[in-house]
Parts: structure tokens; sequence; C-alpha cells
């Protein structure tokens, strides 16, 4: 059964442990005040920290006026409600969930060619010479029942992580947390490891390699966490 934020919180404060919630608006309940406060960031830190495989958008971006045309060929309206923008894909890849045939031992021909695709994210114009572009992204708010139960376990350990010095102020119990976070998202990754096929890292063009761009890399960000 998926998990509900309420109950994330709820398994969070029993490592604690601490008393459980009811309702995350109760402000007069420390417990419901520091979920509130900290769970938007744990969520954020931890979908950033890998490239997971669920809860990702892709959408056919909108052409605008190119004010940059002696740099790039196009530009593009960045979507509403976009988290963490993840990579550039050619037409023809709408849905993340496309099986497309790739060669032996890699995720398919779209992956390859995304790790050819440069970029630049100015605002909310993302510039590239790719005709067509596909924009994969994380979402500003990724729904809780697309988390996978290991992701979802690392999420209630890293936040108990947080919640505990707030509440309790018990620093051997937030180590100790600490650690089991670490090992809970070292098991996540190998699940999510599992359920996706390897990539060929070597498919990156050498001009690409020189900008740092690389399969998970691509663009680079300014302090807004928009690319530059």
């Amino acid at each position: 059964m998926a998990r509900s934020i309420l109950d994330i919180c709820n398994e969070a404060l029993g490592e604690l442990p601490a008393e459980t919630i009811s309702d995350l608006n109760d402000e007069t309940k420390q417990s419901a005040r520091h979920c509130k406060r900290l769970y938007r960031g744990v969520i954020s830190d931890l979908l950033e920290a890998y490239d997971w495989g669920f809860g990702k958008v892709r959408v056919a971006m909108a052409v605008i006026g190119n004010t940059r045309p002696g740099e790039w060929a196009f530009a593009y309206a960045l979507p509403a409600g976009i988290g963490t923008p993840m990579r550039i894909l050619p037409a023809g890849t709408a849905s993340p969930a496309a099986n497309l045939i790739g060669f032996a031992g890699t995720v398919g021909v779209a992956n390859q060619l995304a790790a050819m695709v440069e970029y630049q994210i100015a605002g909310q114009v993302l510039y590239t010479n790719l005709p067509d572009a596909i924009l994969e992204y994380l979402p500003d708010e990724v729904q809780v029942s697309s988390f996978t139960s290991s992701f979802a376990r690392l999420v209630v350990l890293e936040l108990a992580s947080r919640l505990v010095m707030p509440i309790l102020n018990d620093a051997t119990r937030q180590r100790s947390l600490m650690q089991m976070a670490e090992i809970q998202r070292q098991r996540a990754i190998a699940d999510e490891a599992n359920r996706t096929p390897d990539y060929d890292d070597d498919f990156v063009s050498e001009r690409a390699r020189a900008r740092g761009v690389g399969m998970g890399t691509l663009g680079t960000f300014d302090t807004h966490g928009y690319g530059r």
C-alpha cells in the first residue's frame, strides 16, 4: 500500500520515538510543525542526490523567440511546475517508459543521444541546438504515490534524522538514525539499479566531455538550480 505524507511523517516520528500526529497543519503540535517544515527539503535533497527512475515527467517544450541565435539554434519555454531538469531528448521520446531498442548493455538509443545533447537554462528559457526537444524533469511536487517502497523507507529515516534534534535534542539517536539512513540509501540505490538496465557511459561526445556533460550531469546550473 502506498504511503501518504502523513504516514511517512508518523513513521519518522516513531523512529525517534515521539508522539505521532493526525494533521500536518496542526500548529499546536511541535511534531507537526517540524514535519511540515522539514519534509520538502528531505524530498528535494534525496531526489537530487541520485537519478531515481520514478516521478519523472517528459514534455515537448514550446518554441519561443531565441535571443541567443549566435549561440543556440532553438529556445524553449520551461514547463510550469518544473523542479529539477534532468536531460534533453530527441522528438519521439515523450513517454518516460518508452521501451526503445538500443545497443547491447544500454538502456536505449534515446539515452545515448541524451548524453550528447548540450543546453543552457537562463531564467525560464532553455537553449539548445536540438529541434523539437523533449525535456525530462522532476516536477516541483513529486507525488508520494510514485515512490518505491525502498525510497519511501529512505525518506522516513532521513526525515527522522532531521527531526530528532529539534524534538528530542538527542545527538546519540541522531547519529544512529543517520547511519540507518545511509544504509537504506545504499539499499534504495541498489534496488533502483536492479529496476533499470545499465547505461553505456562511453557514449558521450568529446565536446560534451570537455564541458563536463555526461549521463545525469547535463547542463550547468546556477545558484537557483537552473542552468547557465
